[in-house]
């Protein structure tokens, strides 16, 4: 019984011995396992990324609404952006008269081009005044290309007769001779520099920002040459102002200037590419006042008789041509002083004026054109479209500038 009872002691001993190695083993596991349950914002949750997006789409939008002005990067931006009309409104009130595109470089054929054979025409750089100089919400206004992530300018060509879009161009504009700027046509990435045209009524609609501002109404008909072996049969030839008005202008030393545009029309070429072929003529210019020639263009140097003058019309070209006057009858005849004086400013008397252009062919067929003009209290009266008091329709007001008279063929 004894020997049992110190066993059975032993074993007790033994047990508690070995208590302590296993707690320190259980602790050790728990250390090493992670807890179940940890505390929220320890590790990152799943979807902590998708709760950024919100807020980057936020930002993207704020970035795509910029005004125009500002280069937009936001990336759903199509190139196409550029092309779309302004949705900038203009305070028109900011200069005190509506803009107008000026008809001395309209009707310039360096700003005007059309092709014949084809119908292309284009118009380069030009005029126009009183551009808005504000926004609506006080801004200042530039009309440059890159101030603008859509061009603030825009001319649009119509076919009135299908009442159809034929072509969008777009333009920057820098001041020129306030309050004229220069508008210049965008080339580069996709802007039209050109619009395609048969015979019909077209008119051409100017924009700033979202207003239309000025219409200018053209045709084009429509000649064919039935000769098999014409290189072209088609002809188009363009109808604007030009053959129904003149202008006036006086010198910086006060000398009457009178411009005139002529064209001629065929459709006998020589090849498809040589279309501007040109035809000469004979030519004078006189003025008379109520009925009295008082001037012509041209003199002879000694002997005070008139003197034709030479000039080469274009097919297919509204060109301008220019003619000063010296006083008729003249003072006197031989190379004495006096003898061929300029007529000048001042030698425009009140009275009704008329200008007459005669021409004359190589075959001897001779032509002759007149315009009429009024003259009171020393001042040209200009045409009731060049009168903002009378002119009927703002949107094609004749804007002829400071010291420039249009005068209309009778």
């Amino acid at each position: 019984m004894l020997l049992l009872g110190c066993l059975l002691a032993a074993l007790g001993l033994s047990a508690q011995i070995n208590m302590p190695g296993k707690a320190k083993d259980l602790l050790k596991d728990k250390k090493e396992k992670p807890a179940k349950t940890e505390p929220a914002g320890e590790k990152p949750a799943a979807t902590e990324t998708r709760s950024t997006r919100p807020e980057t789409t936020e930002k993207r939008e704020d970035v795509a609404k910029k005004p125009e002005g500002r280069p937009s990067k936001a990336p759903q931006q199509g190139p196409d952006d550029r092309y779309k009309p302004s949705e900038v409104e203009l305070d028109f009130s900011s200069q005190p008269f509506a803009p107008a595109i000026a008809w001395a470089s309209l009707l310039s054929s360096n700003c005007w081009y059309f092709n014949i054979t084809t119908g292309e025409m284009s118009l380069n750089n030009m005029q126009v005044s009183f551009l808005p100089l504000k926004t609506k919400d006080g801004a200042d206004v530039r009309y440059e290309s890159y101030a603008n992530t859509t061009p603030l300018l825009r001319m649009e060509v119509w076919n009135t007769g299908s009442n159809s879009l034929v072509q969008t161009i777009h333009y920057s504009a820098q001041p020129a001779t306030l309050p004229f700027y220069e508008m210049t046509r965008i080339e580069g990435f996709d802007y039209k520099t050109h619009a395609k045209l048969t015979e019909g009524n077209f008119e051409l609609r100017f924009w700033a920002g979202t207003k239309h501002f000025y219409t200018y109404p053209f045709s084009v008909v429509k000649q064919q040459n039935p000769d098999p072996y014409a290189p072209v049969h088609d002809f188009y030839f363009l109808r604007n102002a030009c053959p129904d008005w003149a202008r006036v202008e006086f010198g910086p030393d006060g000398h009457f200037i009178f411009h005139f545009y002529l064209s001629h029309e065929t459709t006998t070429i020589p090849n498809q590419s040589r279309w501007e072929v040109t035809k000469p003529w004979k030519y004078l210019v006189k003025l008379y006042r109520d009925g009295k020639m008082v001037a012509v263009h041209r003199l002879q140097h000694v002997e005070n008789k008139f003197e034709e003058g030479d000039l080469q019309t274009t097919n297919g070209v509204w060109k301008k041509f220019d003619a000063t006057f010296h006083a008729y009858p003249p003072a006197g005849k031989g190379q004495g002083a006096g003898s061929r004086a300029f007529f000048l400013k001042h030698d425009m008397k009140d009275g009704s004026y008329t200008a007459e252009v005669w021409l004359k062919d190589q075959s001897g067929a001779e032509t002759t054109h007149q315009y009429a003009f009024t003259v009171k209290n020393g001042a040209i009266v200009p045409a009731p479209q060049a009168d903002r008091t009378q002119n009927a329709d703002p949107l094609q007001f004749l804007e002829q500038g400071p010291g420039r008279f249009y005068v209309r063929k009778k």
